[in-house]
């Protein structure tokens, strides 16, 4: 089985998860299993402070694009126009953009579905 609190794997025998200490007296027998190997949570864990939730998500721009837009710019018109087009066309995608902790600010690009 597997804690609710931590999804650690767990003897079926255990009362308390020996990760977090949480009851496992209520957990159904349906939830023992995790399917195929596959994880069972579909919210994402921060991997610095452990927050389980939502994210925010990061803006489409972030300073460091605007410097390279602008240096590019210096260069000529179109290298720079060309960067900023295809960084908005590909963060457009909002699965494509940083992941914010709302408890602890921390950015993952790519956050572990644990």
């Amino acid at each position: 089985m597997f804690c609710k609190n931590c999804g650690k794997q767990l003897d079926d025998a255990v009362k308390f998860c020996d990760n977090c200490g949480t009851s496992m007296a209520d957990i159904s027998k349906d939830k023992k299993e995790s399917p195929t190997g596959v994880s069972h949570h579909t919210t994402p864990k921060c991997t610095y402070c452990g927050n389980i939730g939502d994210w925010k998500i990061g803006p489409l721009f972030r300073p460091m694009d605007y410097v390279i837009g602008i240096a590019l710019l210096i260069f000529g018109f179109v290298p720079g126009l060309i960067y900023m087009g295809v960084v908005g066309l590909i963060r457009s995608n909002k699965d494509n953009r940083e992941k914010i902790c709302t408890k602890c600010g921390a950015k993952n690009m790519f956050t572990n579905m644990y």
